[in-house]
């Protein structure tokens, strides 16, 4: 990778629609996080975003710990931002098990300088936890913080913004597809059991 480029993970939800911690969830033969982590290994840095360092004695890599509780993405995009050591930063979800060290990598080389936040879209969908950011957007973060705002969206009307299709990518919309629920959960493993038998197959 031609930048040096932090990663930050986003693992401190509550996760109440899957009813247990998704960044401990078994996939394959590693957890979420552990999987995501393999993933995300060509970036500089990768950081943990969490909601109480308490829970994460064991965690392999740094923690970002929130200060302002249950307050949702920009919360978790400020101390990001703030805790990198790089000026550039890719945010995922735990739950986007989908990502591959190779998709990331044509999505880090998207970056044109002067650009603030680089957004995949499917049109009017966007997906700001699968995201690049800069630390130039740290004072519309505060500002956004201090004013209440929870959504990343009204960050880019606010900084230079560049948006990218997931077609323009090469991704397909499984790329970025979350496992909410226990139903989004065993289907993703149904389709790594399908794949190990083909893979396997004579």
């Amino acid at each position: 990778m031609e930048r040096q480029i932090s990663a930050g993970i986003l693992a401190g939800g509550k996760s109440t629609r899957m009813g247990e911690d998704k960044a401990r969830l078994s996939y394959g033969n590693q957890t979420f996080l552990s999987h995501l982590l393999w993933e995300l290994r060509e970036f500089d840095e990768v950081l943990l975003s969490v909601e109480d360092r308490r829970a994460w004695a064991d965690a392999p890599c740094r923690l970002v710990e929130d200060q302002l509780p249950d307050f949702g993405p920009v919360e978790v995009l400020y101390q990001l931002l703030r805790a990198a050591r790089n000026p550039y930063m890719l945010v995922t979800a735990i739950d986007l098990q989908c990502l591959t060290a190779s998709a990331l990598r044509v999505l880090a080389g998207q970056i044109r300088p002067g650009m603030c936040c680089l957004v995949p879209c499917r049109g009017a969908w966007l997906e700001p936890l699968c995201s690049i950011y800069h630390k130039d957007a740290l004072p519309v973060l505060e500002r956004m913080r201090s004013a209440g705002v929870r959504r990343p969206r009204a960050l880019f009307d606010c900084v230079p913004t560049r948006y990218i299709e997931l077609a323009d990518l090469g991704w397909s919309g499984s790329m970025v597809r979350n496992v909410n629920t226990r139903g989004d959960y065993e289907a993703l493993l149904r389709e790594e059991n399908g794949k190990e038998k083909r893979d396997n197959a004579p």
